[in-house]
């Protein structure tokens, strides 16, 4: 085999698998020096809406009700994303899902 057939079998292999991982579920996370109620975010890709549903309950069951006009809310949802006050919430939420 030539270099340009390896090197085009070796982008096409690399592109299958950014692919699967692209389209695979997996949560995103990030701290937001913006939000300092709630800092702490997770953003769920690729769930399915009954998945949605699930950790939408599971949120409220294990955290409580909760929105930004309340004062010291453990958590809110917003634009796809959970805030967390605090990390350790978090993590609960990615052991969770993950």
């Amino acid at each position: 085999m030539t270099n340009s057939v390896l090197t085009a079998k070796w982008v096409s292999e690399l592109a299958d698998q950014w692919i699967t991982e692209l389209n695979m579920k997996r949560i995103e996370t990030g701290y937001a020096e913006i939000q300092p109620q709630c800092p702490y975010w997770v953003r769920p890709h690729n769930y399915s809406s009954e998945d949605w549903h699930k950790m939408g309950q599971w949120v409220v069951e294990t955290f409580g009700h909760s929105d930004w006009s309340e004062e010291g809310a453990p958590w809110v949802a917003s634009n796809y994303k959970y805030w967390f006050r605090d990390e350790r919430d978090r993590t609960m939420f990615i052991l969770k899902w993950s």
